[in-house]
């Protein structure tokens, strides 16, 4: 049989130098296919991976609307005035005790005027500070609520209550006036001469002796 030893040695002569993984020139064995053969090592970053080239990828997210306003920002002095445009919409005000972080007498006690029963008044800061200056005049927005408990009893039957609408008094025309006991409106305007009738001798038209009680 004839000697396969030269055929051999043919071939390995033929055979060029090659690298680990077979591609020849290629002595580490890596290859860069974009560069057809570049020894510089790709830096592209795998899908969905964040780089610092992105300018977006660090800012803060808002989740406010620039164009609304938060409930502790409109929760100035809106409704520190009983509101005088309708009697349901005071009625609210009143149930709310909106007014009872005003300066207020001490305790309920028999009413001096013409409500009967028992009686306890608030006067807000305005005709507060009125009050204590002795003003002949009351100024704009000066206000007043008077809580109604009826007889003997320490359960609100209804409200008495004053503010002032305009710098004159106008005869009391420039008072806004409303009175309801139980369910019957005794006062809701300005001007009433139910009101005005028994006020007049008042500090201008306030019977409520100050200081306060």
């Amino acid at each position: 049989m004839p000697s396969c030893r030269p055929r051999l040695l043919v071939l390995a002569l033929l055979v060029p130098a090659c690298g680990d993984d077979g591609d020849p020139g290629d002595s580490d064995g890596t290859t860069d296919a974009a560069s057809g053969g570049d020894d510089t090592t790709s830096t592209a970053a795998p899908p969905g991976a964040t780089t610092d080239a992105d300018p977006t990828a660090d800012e803060p997210t808002s989740t406010s609307d620039p164009g609304t306003t938060s409930a502790a920002s409109t929760t100035g002095d809106e409704q520190a005035s009983p509101p005088t445009d309708s009697a349901e919409q005071l009625e609210q005000w009143l149930a709310a005790g909106l007014y009872r972080s005003w300066l207020a007498e001490s305790q309920i006690h028999p009413s001096a005027g013409p409500h009967g029963g028992n009686v306890r008044t608030f006067v807000d800061a305005a005709l507060a500070q009125s009050l204590a200056d002795a003003n002949g005049m009351h100024p704009q927005g000066a206000a007043t609520v008077k809580e109604l408990y009826g007889d003997g009893t320490d359960v609100i039957v209804g409200y008495a209550v004053m503010v002032k609408l305009a710098p004159d008094s106008a005869n009391g025309d420039g008072w806004y006036w409303y009175e309801r006991t139980g369910t019957t409106v005794y006062a809701d305007g300005t001007g009433v001469k139910l009101c005005t009738g028994c006020h007049a001798d008042g500090s201008d038209y306030v019977l409520t002796p100050y200081p306060l009680q």
